[in-house]
């Protein structure tokens, strides 16, 4: 990440395998934003089930309209995705065939969930005749005078945001949450772990939720860092940010390299992730012509500050030395015998 010009040196330098390198590169790119198109074709679908169930009722199919909304299935799944709005009009809708029918308890239990959930009246209450608004206004009313719940909401990822009835990050978990009593749908969203989604029945003074998470996928993993670091440089290095990069990319040693330029080079930031956690951070100044040698060095630190390389011993710690210093020692003994060394004088005495 970084300057343009000093991330191309950088690449083309990785691309290179530097051959004084004691490790084994491989250049990833960050992830990209990516949309989410099964989240949108669900949506969709929920809207034809709502279209076909007013043409049914507008035709006095009754039954037909109520088979439409039936799925009980889609009030969670939609709610915990954050669609307010379209769970109101499909409970409303539900009122109305119900109504139709002649099923005015089973419409004033469906039109209780409004008051519950705390969910506004929808739109479409001003194209059904007074009977549904008058069913579905006094069963929101009955909702909303239930008793009330408290909820302990525990997880085993953390930090851990929770939503509750489709309204995003309302506590962070642990936490506890006043709910009234009823059917709720709870979510916990965590960086590096997969959502949950739990259907909770409120009932009495406490109800204790804890969630179980699995983890992220690589691509879920992507996405996050996408969402919640791509955009922004400032927390590019933090712990998360490395730990869903490390997922992403599939990279159990990772090292991120930040290049800013400054007046007279670049300054360099390197971080070394092991399995995710954070393991070295070192940086250091260059300038552009020695771009790659800096590269290189900050490369080293971390290797060696996050043991995944030995560092180089020092001096007196290596065999070649003392093989030296024992052989200028024997040279130097030598010569100074050499030159201290006196032919002895002999004398001999003779009749």
């Amino acid at each position: 990440m970084g300057d343009p010009e000093a991330r191309a040196s950088v690449q083309a330098w990785a691309q290179e395998r530097p051959p004084g390198v004691p490790v084994t590169l491989r250049l990833a790119g960050l992830p990209a934003p990516t949309s989410r198109p099964g989240g949108d074709v669900q949506l969709l679908e929920v809207e034809r089930h709502l279209q076909e169930a007013r043409r049914h009722y507008i035709n006095a199919e009754f039954a037909e309209c109520l088979q439409e909304v039936g799925d009980e299935g889609v009030l969670p799944r939609t709610l915990s995705q954050g669609h307010r709005e379209v769970v109101a009009r499909w409970l409303l809708w539900q009122v109305a065939c119900q109504v139709g029918l002649r099923r005015e308890e089973a419409a004033l239990q469906v039109a209780s969930e409004l008051g519950v959930l705390g969910l506004e009246l929808p739109a479409d209450i001003g194209v059904l005749p007074p009977e549904v608004g008058r069913v579905l206004v006094t069963g929101a009313e009955q909702g909303a005078a239930r008793g009330r719940t408290t909820l302990r909401i525990t997880s085993d990822a953390s930090p851990a945001r929770i939503s509750l009835d489709g309204r995003r990050g309302v506590c962070t978990a642990p936490c506890s949450l006043e709910v009234l009593e009823g059917r709720h749908v709870v979510r916990v969203d965590a960086e590096g772990r997969q959502f949950a989604v739990q259907v909770i029945s409120a009932k009495g003074p406490e109800l204790a939720v804890a969630f179980t998470t699995l983890p992220a996928s690589p691509e879920l993993a992507a996405g996050q860092w996408a969402t919640h670091y791509g955009e922004s440089s400032a927390n590019l290095d933090s712990a998360g940010s490395l730990r869903l990069l490390s997922t992403a990319l599939r990279a159990p040693r990772l090292v991120l390299l930040n290049a800013e330029a400054e007046r007279e080079g670049y300054r360099l930031r390197g971080a070394l992730a092991i399995h995710g956690r954070a393991a070295a951070r070192t940086e250091r100044q260059g300038e552009v012509t020695t771009l790659h040698g800096t590269a290189e060095g900050v490369l080293r630190d971390l290797l060696i500050q996050g043991q995944v390389v030995e560092p180089a011993p020092a001096l007196y710690q290596r065999r070649d030395f003392w093989i030296a210093v024992g052989v200028a020692a024997v040279i130097a003994g030598a010569t100074t015998t050499a030159l201290l060394w006196r032919q002895p004088v002999r004398t001999e005495v003779g009749f």
